[in-house]
């Protein structure tokens, strides 16, 4: 007939009616009319609800039961760390010894320190401690080693080497002066100076009335200053070879610099152009050395027939200006 229906095989309805029912957390597809569709059986019952219960309760016992064991071990570390490390006197610092030589004093170098004795070596943070001694405008370089068998800090402290003292009374720099007087590296950096030595009695000033800035610990971008200084390096290595020692270098303008010596001599330099105008300075010396002559001034600024005054009349004796030794040389009315 043809509303016959084909009944399954009694067979194949035991095998379909013996699988187990799926669980209720998956997704089964079946087939409608062409089209696949996603049916989510979810099944739900006191029992299963109960028993879902349990078994969070299970996990959220392991989960406290494993955050108790970590806190009791950090807890014994802890105290492991306190008693074995921390409080044990074989790491206490017991003292500081300081490597130095400068004008800044070793006082003042362990109260930058903020060590106290008694203090754990292994708690000092040295990133710090290092950071706090770069921070004094004297010191360069700094290395620290610590001696746990002794208990002691040793800092080994490089200073910045003085050459010259910077006078600004503008900005409240007085050369010679402790605590007022500012003194000068060849790195054209600026510190102040706590104490003034017999070595530092010594050194030259270099005056700049119109310096605009004083930072300790900086260099000094400024041009003048640096020729100023470059001129220092260039006369002192000539008075270790018997020439005056030059006392006092004065900027006195963008482009001219009057420097002082220990002959009472004053000789004006221009900004540019140094080793120029050291080469006629030392022909000058040499003529002056030779027939003894007493000089007073010299202008280097001038670059032809340059400008000499002389304390006492010159021997000129042979010097004539066409066969002079010192053609640059012009000699001005005696004072």
């Amino acid at each position: 007939m043809g509303n016959s229906r084909k009944m399954p095989s009694p067979k194949k309805a035991s095998t379909l009616a013996s699988k187990p029912p799926r669980s209720s957390a998956k997704k089964q597809t079946s087939k409608v009319g062409g089209v696949t569709m996603d049916v989510c059986l979810r099944v739900d019952s006191p029992k299963i609800r109960e028993m879902e219960k349990k078994a969070a309760q299970r996990r959220g016992f392991k989960w406290a039961l494993g955050l108790i064991t970590i806190i009791c071990f950090a807890a014994l570390l802890k105290v492991t760390v306190q008693e074995s490390i921390l409080k044990n006197p074989q790491f206490e610092l017991r003292d500081v010894a300081v490597q130095t030589t400068g004008p800044l004093t070793v006082q003042k170098i362990v109260r930058a320190t903020l060590l106290t004795r008694g203090e754990n070596l292994l708690s000092i943070n040295m990133r710090d401690l290092h950071t706090r001694l770069r921070q004094l405008p004297p010191v360069k370089d700094v290395s620290i080693e610590r001696d746990f068998d002794a208990g002691l800090m040793t800092l080994r402290i490089t200073q910045r080497l003085p050459v010259a003292w910077l006078d600004c009374p503008k900005l409240g720099m007085v050369a010679g002066r402790p605590e007022v007087g500012y003194l000068l590296d060849q790195e054209a950096v600026p510190f102040p100076c706590d104490v003034v030595t017999e070595s530092m009695v010594s050194l030259p000033v270099i005056r700049y009335a119109d310096l605009t800035q004083k930072t300790a610990g900086m260099p000094i971008q400024d041009l003048q200053l640096t020729a100023a200084l470059k001129l220092l390096k260039e006369l002192e290595q000539r008075f270790e070879l018997g020439q005056p020692q030059v006392r006092s270098i004065d900027i006195q303008t963008p482009y001219s610099m009057l420097a002082t010596f220990t002959d009472k001599s004053a000789i004006t330099f221009g900004v540019d152009d140094l080793e120029v105008q050291l080469a006629r300075l030392d022909r000058i010396r040499v003529e002056a050395r030779q027939r003894r002559w007493e000089i007073e001034t010299v202008n280097l600024l001038v670059r032809q027939n340059v400008p000499i005054t002389f304390r006492q009349p010159p021997d000129l004796a042979g010097l004539q200006p066409e066969s002079a030794s010192i053609p640059t040389v012009k000699t001005t009315s005696v004072r």
